[in-house]
């Protein structure tokens, strides 16, 4: 029979509890899950550029802040999930997105950033399937959290295996709307790319198991929106995702 992985939180003696840490803290959102949890060790190689962590630190909560202007609960939560190659440019277009949101929609914003769910959040995994499968579930459980309490949040990982990301939105949909972005950037233009190195790594197989390499990346079958950054700005991406949100949220 084939073992499910577990998707336990470090720190945190139930999953009852982190989500009692999650209903909490709900109203007070912060763009930045790096002002919520802080746990103990070194980061992982492909997240050098996130500060150190001192170690021996037991994970501690951090009441969120609200960046935007306090709105009632009852406009609907949504999800805007990007899923795509390690360089595709998740990461800049979510950050873009998530201050649009907040000028534009005055609602405050939970970004989930790859590389710091994986620094905080998911520290003691590795890059294994079960491993990414464990990551995926702990980020769909923290954004279901703040769907179910009418929150936005965007979720900004690699996510490569398609059962993992139809896990994550049905746990979604069962408090409210799921949006899945696929950067479709070409595996040839993200190794150009290659901000990090990490593809040079993987190619002198310093790293194992990266997306691309010696990793498969599943493509979505089932995206309500497909973004190629060689063609498409920040910007335009921006405006494109924009609207969708928009009525999401006034889907009460």
């Amino acid at each position: 029979m084939k073992r499910r992985a577990n998707i336990g939180f470090p720190g945190f003696d139930s999953v009852h509890r982190l989500g009692e840490f999650a209903t909490h803290s709900i109203a007070r959102f912060s763009s930045r899950l790096a002002a919520l949890l802080v746990v103990a060790g070194d980061a992982p190689a492909s997240s050098s550029r996130l500060a150190r962590q001192p170690e021996n630190r037991t994970l501690e909560c951090v009441q969120l802040r609200n960046l935007g202007s306090s709105r009632s609960h009852a406009s609907a939560g949504v999800c805007v999930f990007f899923t795509g190659l390690s360089g595709s440019g998740k990461s800049t277009i979510a950050t873009a997105l998530s201050a649009a949101i907040q000028s534009s929609l005055a609602r405050p914003v939970t970004l989930l950033d790859g590389d710091v769910v994986r620094t905080h959040l998911c520290r003691e995994l590795g890059f294994s399937r079960a491993d990414r499968d464990t990551n995926i579930e702990r980020i769909a459980f923290v954004a279901a959290e703040v769907v179910r309490h009418g929150g936005v949040v965007i979720s900004a990982a690699i996510a490569p295996y398609e059962n993992a990301r139809a896990a994550a939105r049905a746990r979604v949909e069962q408090h409210g709307s799921f949006i899945l972005v696929h950067l479709s950037t070409p595996l040839a233009v993200c190794e150009q790319r290659d901000a990090k190195g990490l593809y040079a790594k993987a190619r002198r197989g310093e790293i194992t198991l990266f997306t691309g390499v010696s990793d498969n990346y599943e493509s979505p079958t089932q995206a309500q929106v497909v973004i190629d950054t060689t063609s498409t700005s920040v910007a335009e991406a921006v405006a494109q995702l924009l609207p969708l949100i928009t009525h999401a949220t006034s889907t009460a």
